[in-house]
């Protein structure tokens, strides 16, 4: 199974483009790239909060109105990634970057073969932890060219040489166990 991790904000929504008919336009552009490359979708965004991940129901407008237009141009919203927090000490925790995240979905998912993720930050910045990388299509929040923001047509090519890197999946997630064990 080939798999999308999406962020909202900087992906489907920017600077420039926020109007329900420019996100549905980055929309039609997400649908064209499942399509093409037999991609289904997880939900990387900071907005997963306001997603039950066992139903994907929400109570969020906007985000029901991102899932009626997954609906519309036929995308297939498998999951979104689960919350992954670290005790500190015994009284305090603290959130995990995305890429555990992520790392964890994968962990739990093995019939995911190969994978993307699209979004406009770095998932664990100024690190050399960030072993995912190599699978990470950065778009633009904001741009002086507004014409860049986002996921564009041009990324189309770039996301499917991502999605046909050869991967091992089982050593990108069993390199970092220790840390799920703490979920």
């Amino acid at each position: 199974m080939n798999v999308i991790f999406l962020d909202f904000d900087g992906v489907l929504d920017t600077i420039h483009y926020s109007s329900n008919e420019d996100i549905e336009n980055k929309i039609s552009i997400l649908a064209d790239i499942c399509k093409e490359y037999n991609c289904k979708v997880v939900i990387e965004a900071a907005a997963k909060n306001a997603i039950d991940e066992n139903t994907l129901e929400t109570e969020s407008g906007w985000i029901h109105y991102i899932f009626e237009l997954f609906k519309k141009y036929d995308i297939d919203c498998i999951g979104r990634t689960p919350n992954v927090i670290k005790k500190y000490d015994e009284y305090s925790y603290y959130p995990i970057w995305k890429e555990y995240e992520i790392r964890l979905y994968l962990f739990r998912h093995p019939e995911i073969e190969h994978f993307c993720i699209i979004d406009d930050d770095d998932l664990f910045p100024n690190s050399d932890l960030n072993q995912l990388k190599d699978y990470l299509l950065k778009t633009k929040y904001y741009s002086d060219n507004k014409y860049d923001e986002g996921i564009l047509e041009s990324h189309k090519e770039e996301i499917g040489k991502i999605l046909k890197k050869d991967n091992n999946i089982r050593n990108l997630v069993l390199k970092y166990k220790k840390v799920f064990k703490n979920e």
